[in-house]
């Protein structure tokens, strides 16, 4: 690529050789992301909670989903939101592997 400045030889040699290799670790970063569930119920079980709010001041949807079936027993409620939350992570993750081409079997060389 003689003479392509440093933007186009960054985006189309650098980048994809990059993504190939990290797409399965940001991937991985981004889905144990959802499961953060120890740290917030250990340091104040999703408290305080938001005036006008039915989730807590620090709550995410995993410590929600727990509160929801565990005080509340409501469990519809929380197995829809699990199920969306699941379609979501993985519909997700399968962009970014088709994205990055993560997916394909091509030698490097």
């Amino acid at each position: 690529m003689d003479g392509a400045s440093a933007f186009t030889r960054l985006r189309t040699i650098t980048l994809p050789l990059v993504l190939y290799s990290i797409a399965p670790i940001i991937i991985t970063q981004y889905t144990f992301n959802f499961n953060n569930f120890n740290i917030i119920y250990l340091f104040n079980n999703g408290g305080p909670a938001v005036a006008g709010s039915n989730a807590g001041g620090t709550d995410i949807l995993v410590s929600w989903i727990y509160k929801l079936t565990m005080s509340s027993s409501q469990y519809a409620i929380a197995a829809t939101i699990t199920i969306l939350l699941s379609i979501f992570v993985v519909g997700l993750a399968l962009w970014q592997f088709r994205a990055t081409k993560s997916f394909k079997n091509d030698d490097m060389a």
